[in-house]
């Protein structure tokens, strides 16, 4: 289980999936978070041929429990926040 956060960025979606660090656009929202799981599970098989799975799990929060991965980390809020920023 991962999690996908989806943003409209002009006539395409964006989705992010910031336990991987992975990101895929799509022509809707369904499509770019399928992109993104893809492009998860290509980043999974990289990490895999080069012997690197375990690492990287630990490194990201994932612990391996009963077969299947799981985090403590859980997205609670996705939130706007205004900076002002001098020009």
């Amino acid at each position: 289980m991962v999690t996908v956060a989806i943003y409209r960025s002009g006539a395409v979606f964006v989705a992010v999936c910031q336990e991987f660090g992975v990101e895929a656009t799509g022509r809707s929202p369904e499509d770019a978070k399928e992109a993104a799981l893809v492009a998860v599970r290509r980043t999974l098989d990289a990490i895999v041929a080069r012997g690197e799975l375990a690492d990287f799990l630990a490194e990201a929060g994932f612990v391996i429990d009963g077969g299947a991965l799981r985090t403590e980390r859980r997205l609670i809020e996705i939130a706007e926040g205004r900076v002002s920023v001098p020009f």
